[in-house]
């Protein structure tokens, strides 16, 4: 684990914060939950950036998948993540697919402090069963793990790795405290 990459390059004296952290990962790694948590520690503003387009769009993630398609949906996640890049005091919890996209990628090694919130597929099953507002869910679980193995790695090659496995989002949130100042 020590070839892993350790965060952004982002230049930014000891002790001090960064403007914007992100936090990536597959769906149910807790990046909403850890997120508010995160910010409402530090006094930053928090971003779902699923949210952040709904809000945006007058319409769920799902409607927009359904009428449009996902990759209208990505380029969305694309303008937000681009709008973002020049907010301050931010916690932004990503979309499990955002890192994916090659455009993205400069937001969360150049703009923002990224951990990459880990889970298991077995825990994600768990933790998301088969909630309606999750439109991936509806592919079947092979496929699902196999959208699983493909973003593990750039996930763990954006940020630093939190594990989150039988783990509180307040206990995973005060990890992400303590590596901030370290």
């Amino acid at each position: 684990m020590g070839s892993r990459r350790r965060g952004p390059r982002a230049s930014r004296a000891p002790g001090e914060q960064p403007a914007r952290i992100a936090l990536i990962g597959f769906m149910g790694s807790g990046k909403s939950t850890v997120g508010r948590l995160l910010a409402r520690r530090l006094g930053y503003r928090f971003v779902d950036v699923d949210a952040l387009i709904e809000e945006r769009e007058g319409r769920s993630i799902r409607e927009i998948f359904a009428a449009e398609g996902e990759e209208a949906f990505r380029r969305l996640e694309s303008r937000a993540l681009r709008e973002l890049a020049a907010a301050q005091a931010i916690v932004a919890a990503a979309g499990g697919g955002a890192p994916i996209r090659p455009e993205n990628r400069l937001f969360f090694t150049e703009s923002a402090r990224t951990f990459y919130l880990e889970v298991s597929f077995d825990e994600f099953l768990e933790r998301t069963g088969t909630d309606p507002a999750r439109p991936l869910l509806e592919r079947g679980t092979e496929e699902l793990r196999k959208l699983y193995d493909e973003r593990r790695p750039v996930y763990e090659s954006l940020g630093r790795p939190v594990s989150t496995a039988k783990r509180s989002a307040a206990a995973v949130a005060q990890e992400i405290l303590s590596l901030l100042v370290g």
